[in-house]
């Protein structure tokens, strides 16, 4: 079988690591094994599953790429009020997080690039919230090594191992806010990010630094331009309604004012929304800290809890499904769907914590409070 990248080298590494709690590295193949039996057992029950899974990949991104652009133009045609348009498109939006993962992950068209970089581009396009999936895929390889980890800046960057409060909740929601309310930590962890490449010359960690640094370059300064746009307007007119100041008439402000609206209810707000509802599940559901490098029984839990459920309604079942794929890579995001109850199981029996709360006072350790 033609495993995604980075399946193989997760599964040699296990084999050989050494943990502090020597049982660790037998409890995870003995959930590696159990999840593929699973899946395996799906697979010979549905072949068309592996037989079509660009063509698979392809429709669920047509069907995703449909519902936004049908909410945008019935919000537009004055037939959609945006409290519906919104979440809708959060959740369309949502879907198109999980192919972007699948993606990062060559699960579709990978030996046709035009057809794989053209899906890449659709996903990205109506998520300019996020960094580029192109240089999204590097830092996301490292994250399945290092998890958890001073080095992991795809969850660092995400807010995890923060203590909760205000700060963390802004910033939850907003990908930019994250980075410039927090400078010198994400400097920090950058650097640790290109450090922790093996074999780089200076040359090569300084073109990997300008890398990173680019990953909302362009989509995501145009987005993040717009949407804090339509905040401070919203804000302003907030305030000059508060003391009896009328709105200034002249066109660049109608413009202006018409146009962040737009684009608002259209592509910013479900981004919002659906990057609050992810990044507050990832950020909690993934420990930081005091995992060990590359024990990934220890790297993630799982959410069950009913009370999770609206959250999980604009991340796709994330916290649900996402420490199954820490543990096997190769299944895309709705198979990882259809065999959770049954993965559960396995995972429990080998210590994989299940609705794991107090994560949120240990500032996401696995075993103790966090201090940063």
């Amino acid at each position: 079988m033609n495993l995604p990248l980075s399946d193989v080298k997760m599964s040699k590494q296990s084999k050989i690591k050494l943990f502090a709690d020597p049982e660790d590295a037998l409890r995870n193949q003995k959930i590696r094994k159990g999840i593929l039996e699973v899946g395996d057992q799906l697979r010979e029950r549905h072949p068309w599953l592996v037989q079509h899974q660009d063509q698979i990949g392809l429709g669920i991104l047509t069907l995703a790429v449909t519902g936004i652009i049908f909410n945008i133009t019935q919000y537009a045609r004055g037939k959609m009020p945006w409290y519906v348009a919104v979440p809708l498109s959060a959740f369309w939006m949502s879907i198109l997080h999980e192919l972007e993962h699948d993606l990062i992950h060559q699960m579709y068209f990978r030996k046709n690039k035009n057809m794989h970089n053209l899906m890449m581009g659709a996903v990205y396009m109506f998520r300019p919230s996020t960094i580029s999936p192109w240089i999204r895929r590097d830092i996301h390889i490292h994250h399945h090594k290092s998890s958890g980890t001073k080095s992991d800046l795809e969850e660092r960057g995400i807010n995890n191992g923060d203590k909760w409060g205000l700060k963390r909740l802004i910033m939850t929601g907003d990908n930019m806010l994250a980075v410039y309310l927090r400078p010198i930590t994400m400097m920090k962890t950058t650097n640790r990010y290109v450090n922790a490449q093996k074999n780089l010359t200076k040359t090569e960690k300084l073109k990997l630094k300008a890398k990173v640094s680019s990953g909302y370059t362009p989509l995501g300064h145009i987005h993040y331009a717009l949407w804090h746009g339509f905040l401070l307007m919203s804000v302003a007119k907030l305030a000059m309604k508060a003391v009896g100041i009328k709105q200034p008439k002249n066109k660049l402000w109608k413009l202006a004012d018409k146009t962040t609206k737009f684009y608002a209810v259209s592509i910013a707000a479900p981004n919002f929304l659906r990057t609050l509802s992810l990044h507050f599940t990832s950020s909690n559901m993934h420990y930081y800290g005091d995992v060990e490098d590359g024990n990934i029984v220890q790297q993630c839990q799982v959410w069950t809890d009913w009370r999770m459920k609206p959250l999980q309604a604009f991340c796709f079942n994330f916290a649900g499904t996402h420490a199954i794929h820490h543990f096997v890579v190769r299944d895309p995001f709705y198979i990882r769907q259809a065999i959770a109850q049954d993965c559960y199981p396995v995972m429990k029996e080998n210590g994989v914590r299940f609705n794991d709360f107090g994560t949120f006072k240990r500032a996401n350790r696995r075993f103790e409070s966090g201090k940063s």
